[in-house]
């Protein structure tokens, strides 16, 4: 056994033993991190783990000093194997700050130490998903193998937005197809020497003149932060104004997501602020996820830049969300405050009702969209998908219920009812909607529930519009009068014309309540 394999086992045993006599712990690991070794030793994760654990249990050990750890990410050009270790105990000294507030085993443990996380402003400076694809793939992953499952726990658990699917299985199939097209050091082999943002700039300003190697030199650009704002500032505005070649907007699109891979928060904020003409930070975004929504209109007609800017929608939503229960967490640990876990919950479902009804918004046609049918045709398929994959990770169906309690426009009911699969959840509490005391929310779910009924005629919906939905149609059509005595003849209203198309779909979905219907209105 070499010495410092000795050392390393032998630091995490006294440190496993709560031994602190003399012993300057915290130099000694910091110490370790610079001369580590590759493969990092089995024994590296563990240490960490015990000396954070520590560092909340006795008075001799203390975390390391903000400061100190700044310094090891000033340069993050190429990674070193102490910035990912120092990146693992970033990481395990934040969670256990989340977890000894939370875990039951940790919060009944004595004379816990208060501790200061590491700040959100440190942690963004941070490539974190960068450094896990460098320990994914230098050595084919086996230098840093004894650590990559707790790192990418860690990073999974404290920045969960860095891991959505969709993004994965993009990059899985470009592995898999175009192997060689997304390799760096094959990009690199082929890439112009010294190719600084002003020639970058000058050469992607050629997308009308030049198809070919704009398309080529788009998809070189790697791993350069001033790179991807070039390419972004010059490519987006004429994508915007559909004069982009399509190969070269499926190239842009494509660099894109593979930056994502590299710089995704500093990349998000690029698009949102080429976007918006704003000048946002990542905690603008986060802590108002809607500022999305200022972005130029075109993008929400535009088929190859709305699928990037519902992607980064959808991130800056899991980010939020994730940030409002850490600092909940972290910032009302007593159990006897009045702020609970109830008031986290309603706010983050407010945020996320009014994140739908702005993208259901989204889906009215405009006077324009006349003149690019398919383009609107495109743009509501894609945002209802992407309410779907929200609706669809609601598992309680709160948000749909919320949502459809607040209401929205009728006219958007048989789009949503054709596009969005996870809408039929709608019928676990219409009847309670059917009898809100406001009329137009009656109308409202009698109009989705005959909709429903139309698309999925099924015996369950059956008995729920014979029990709910056709009587309340009836009763706004036959209204009570001031005697309290239901009117015999049909009273024409308002609300009567909206609820009458709701007649006519009940009558496609079950026929044999046509003559009801008619015998009603011949009364």
């Amino acid at each position: 056994m070499s010495k410092k394999s000795f050392n390393l086992d032998s630091f995490y045993q006294l440190l496993k033993g709560r031994v602190f006599h003399n012993v300057d712990y915290q130099s000694w690991l910091l110490e370790c991190m610079k001369n580590a070794t590759l493969p990092i030793h089995p024994k590296f994760g563990p240490v960490i783990n015990e000396f954070v654990l520590s560092t909340f249990l006795t008075d001799q050990s203390q975390r390391i000093p903000e400061t100190v750890v700044d310094a090891y990410f000033e340069d993050c050009s190429t990674i070193c194997t102490s910035q990912i270790l120092m990146l693992l105990y970033i990481l395990t000294f934040n969670d256990y700050i989340i977890a000894f507030r939370t875990e039951p085993k940790l919060m009944s443990m004595n004379n816990v130490k208060e501790q200061k996380a590491y700040s959100v402003d440190l942690l963004d400076r941070i490539p974190i998903r960068f450094i896990l694809n460098h320990v994914e793939s230098y050595q084919s992953g086996n230098a840093y193998k004894s650590i990559y499952s707790d790192l990418l726990a860690l990073s999974a658990n404290l920045y969960p937005e860095l891991f959505d699917i969709q993004s994965f299985l993009i990059q899985e199939g470009k592995d898999s197809t175009v192997d060689a097209l997304w390799n760096i050091k094959t990009v690199y082999k082929d890439w112009k020497k010294n190719l600084t943002t002003t020639d970058l700039e000058q050469l992607l300003g050629q997308w009308e003149t030049n198809i070919p190697t704009v398309v080529d030199e788009t998809i070189a650009t790697i791993d350069v932060q001033d790179h991807a704002l070039c390419m972004l500032s010059t490519l987006i505005p004429p994508c915007l104004d559909g004069k982009l070649d399509t190969r070269i907007a499926e190239a842009l699109t494509s660099t894109w997501e593979t930056f994502n891979r590299i710089i995704p928060h500093t990349l998000w904020t690029m698009t949102i602020n080429l976007l918006t003409s704003g000048t946002y930070t990542m905690n603008d975004l986060i802590q108002d996820p809607h500022i999305a929504f200022k972005s130029d209109p075109r993008i929400f007609r535009s088929e190859q830049l709305l699928p990037i800017w519902l992607h980064v929608l959808s991130c800056l939503r899991t980010t939020s969300k994730h940030r409002i229960w850490k600092r909940y967490h972290t910032k009302f640990p007593n159990v006897n405050n009045q702020f609970n876990s109830r008031n986290v919950l309603a706010l983050a479902n407010a945020q996320d009702t009014v994140m739908l009804q702005l993208l259901l918004e989204l889906c009215l046609a405009k006077p324009q969209d006349r003149l690019n049918t398919h383009a609107f045709e495109k743009s509501r398929k894609l945002i209802c998908e992407f309410i779907h994959s929200i609706f669809i990770d609601d598992r309680e169906s709160i948000l749909i219920k919320i949502l459809h309690f607040q209401t929205y426009s009728t006219d958007l009911i048989p789009m949503v009812v054709e596009l969005i699969p996870s809408i039929y959840t709608v019928f676990n509490f219409v009847s309670e909607l059917t009898r809100q005391p406001q009329v137009k929310k009656q109308v409202f779910g009698i109009l989705i529930a005959c909709h429903l009924c139309e698309k999925y005629p099924l015996e369950p919906y059956l008995l729920t519009a014979e029990k709910h939905i056709l009587p309340r149609l009836l009763r706004i059509a036959f209204p009570v009068t001031r005697e309290g005595q239901l009117s015999n003849a049909c009273v024409p209203s308002e609300f009567l014309v909206k609820a009458i198309p709701g007649f006519v779909h009940l009558a496609r979905a079950f026929p044999h309540f046509g003559p009801q219907i008619l015998r009603a209105f011949e009364g």
